[in-house]
């Protein structure tokens, strides 16, 4: 009976000092407008690579990404589109991005979903990252290395 005690009162004690631990919705997400920024552009990749966008996301849980990527040989701009997972943790918000339609501005559209990336905020700043993983699916996995790490300044829109 003692393990059993000191295994509740352990539970207690992290519940009241972590709140959002065991709550669905500790964060009142809003809708909101994000720019993107590399921080890293004097790189030239075979991939094509983020270098800069605009990322609306909705508290009805979907997301639209318009972004400049480029490559050594190219510049394309693409808007992709979908939904979104949240995570919440103390402090900050993580949002896997799954799009499930894509545009080029040649004007192929592909509605294959796949994961996007992540972007991740600061509660009080709305500023953090967000890590792309399009270069290595573009690449098949092949240039792992261009997984880029770009700025993320987030403001509410509502």
């Amino acid at each position: 009976m003692k393990p059993f005690a000191m295994i509740l009162m352990g539970i207690a004690i992290f519940i009241q000092e972590n709140p959002a631990a065991m709550s669905q919705e500790p964060f009142n997400l809003k809708n909101m407008t994000c720019n993107i920024s590399s921080a890293n552009t004097n790189n030239c990749t075979g991939v094509p690579t983020l270098r800069s966008g605009m990322l609306v996301i909705t508290k009805a849980g979907t997301f639209n990404l318009k972004a400049r990527y480029e490559g050594c040989f190219m510049v394309e701009n693409i808007t992709k589109s979908g939904k979104y997972e949240s995570s919440y943790s103390k402090g900050t918000i993580s949002l896997e991005l799954l799009a499930t339609t894509t545009k080029e501005s040649k004007g192929a559209i592909s509605d294959f979903p796949r994961t996007l990336g992540f972007a991740n905020l600061n509660y009080d700043k709305l500023d953090g990252y967000f890590v792309d993983l399009s270069a290595a699916i573009h690449g098949r996995g092949r240039h792992i290395e261009n997984i880029t790490t770009s700025k993320l300044q987030c403001e509410v829109t509502e």
